[in-house]
């Protein structure tokens, strides 16, 4: 039997404390070298709270914009502005459509 390169089958299972994996099923592919994708699926992955953006371990993506180091403090001159901010826009139930 000759199978795709790109054949791939999802079964759910149980990750146990020794760092075994108990799989309810067993793959429909032949033997062979597999790579393997874990996913939280249970009640543990509704409790994990995710960032949006997770920290970058390095500086190889750089801030939005630079920060003064603590050393190098500048004062920041206070200058008029043409016009303020609008009022932060509430919603209410009312709002919302059927």
């Amino acid at each position: 039997m000759i199978m795709a390169a790109s054949s791939s089958v999802v079964l759910e299972g149980v990750l146990k404390s020794d760092g075994t994996l108990e799989l309810e099923g067993r793959p429909a592919l032949p033997p062979d070298r597999v790579r393997v994708r874990l996913e939280l699926v249970g009640a543990v992955a509704q409790r994990a709270e995710l960032l949006p953006d997770p920290p970058w371990p390095n500086e190889s993506i750089p801030a939005p914009c630079d920060l003064p180091l603590p050393d190098n403090r500048q004062p920041v001159p206070l200058r008029e502005v043409a016009e303020l901010l609008p009022e932060p826009f509430e919603w209410s139930e009312e709002d919302a459509r059927p």
